[in-house]
């Protein structure tokens, strides 16, 4: 079955929202939006691009946009092509469950994929750093929040050294080694 919409879910996703990708539907029925996604339930703070659980319409992309060589930050270019385009994203709340399994090593690879990215290093630096700053506060977790030095500091430390941290593997487990 063909449709004008393609959309990225990720398998460690609960979709709790039934009618999530009809109202996606309806929302990219206007074509200043150009990106829908679907928040975790009970988080406040929408940021970014999350892929985890994400509709875009297929027009806007003809073509690759992601280079073959990317491991991470696809949104990244995602996010240009709709800026390119002037679309806007909106944020669904309370659509579904992102049980995201603790990786040992993700801060310094999401900081080495950052510092791979065609882009100006400080933006990349700030907007990072804000969305660590709001996925904590999300989690409403004394922890979390109070982790955040700590978490960016392990994130800079990919960023500075990317040819050691960019191309990680998983173990069996889905650990990043």
């Amino acid at each position: 079955m063909a449709t004008p919409y393609f959309a990225f879910v990720d398998s460690d996703v609960e979709l709790i929202d039934g009618e999530f990708f009809r109202k996606a539907v309806k929302i990219l029925g206007d074509q200043r939006i150009g990106a829908v996604v679907g928040m975790s339930r009970g988080h406040v703070f929408a940021f970014g691009l999350p892929a985890s659980l994400l509709v875009l319409r297929k027009e806007d992309f003809k073509g690759q946009i992601i280079p073959k060589w990317i491991d991470a930050r696809e949104t990244f270019y995602i996010q240009r092509r709709l800026d390119e385009l002037g679309l806007k994203t909106v944020y669904i709340k309370d659509a579904m469950i992102h049980r995201s399994q603790f990786r040992k090593y993700k801060p310094e690879w999401e900081g080495a994929n950052t510092r791979l990215l065609d882009s100006d290093v400080l933006k990349e630096l700030l907007f990072s750093l804000g969305v660590i700053i709001l996925i904590s506060l999300n989690s409403k977790n004394v922890k979390n929040i109070a982790y955040i030095p700590f978490f960016y500091l392990k994130f800079l430390r990919g960023f500075a050294q990317p040819e050691r941290w960019a191309k990680l593997t998983r173990s069996a487990g889905g650990e990043l080694n």
